[in-house]
């Protein structure tokens, strides 16, 4: 049951991750990382880590999904277009690349040995019993009781240093998205909907109506009002 189970969820996580990377909105392409998001939460409830679950719950969507939607707000080009689409050209290396991530993990699982006196977790049919009695189960033992202790001490032990680099990217994309956003936005060209003031005083080279006799747009538009 487990396994199938594994599997359903396993290929939404698949479809989402595919959505993210295929949609031309980035607005639908969030969203889809949002479910994919929850998916490797439920894939953690499964292996029976409730406490990483709640985290990636609450940080991953509840901060960083957050963060990319106001990254995703300040820019203009919501809508993907001829700019931003990837040339064809490097559509099969991007391709050949990712196929070659994905059998190195692929080997990398299966040729998998474990440590010293253990057997890889690839050959366990059953879970190990955490237990304070078997070898290296005191460890387990501890890190399922006070599994926020374990999680910090890895954290700010052995993977300092790619926690530091997460948080150093995530500023990037939203200082890059600032940029961007502010660059798109010297052209003062206004939006679709918005009205276009004129300073008074000031004359405005057009066609309409007061324009030939040097007066200024807001008193012609004045003028046709009343």
């Amino acid at each position: 049951m487990i396994s199938v189970l594994f599997l359903v969820i396993s290929t939404l996580g698949l479809l989402a991750a595919l959505g993210t990377v295929l949609a031309r909105n980035l607005v639908h392409a969030a969203l889809h990382l949002v479910a994919f998001f929850f998916i490797v939460a439920c894939q953690f409830v499964l292996l029976e880590a409730e406490f990483l679950a709640a985290i990636q719950l609450l940080i991953y969507i509840g901060a960083v999904a957050i963060l990319m939607m106001f990254g995703i707000m300040l820019t203009r080009n919501i809508l993907g277009d001829d700019t931003t689409t990837v040339p064809v050209g490097w559509k099969v290396p991007a391709f050949l690349a990712g196929l070659g991530l994905f059998l190195v993990l692929v080997f990398g699982i299966n040729q998998h040995e474990g440590a010293p006196g253990r057997p890889s977790w690839s050959s366990m049919a059953k879970r190990p019993i955490a237990s304070p009695e078997t070898p290296g189960g005191a460890a387990r033992h501890d890190a399922i009781n006070n599994m926020g202790k374990a999680v910090g001490d890895e954290m700010l032990t052995r993977y300092v240093v790619p926690f530091e680099v997460a948080g150093l990217l995530l500023t990037a994309a939203l200082v890059g998205a600032i940029a961007l956003a502010h660059r798109e936005g010297d052209d003062h060209s206004p939006r679709l909907g918005a009205i276009e003031t004129v300073t008074a005083g000031t004359t405005q080279e057009s066609d309409g109506p007061g324009a030939a006799r040097g007066v200024s747009t807001a008193q012609a538009l004045t003028s046709l009002s009343s």
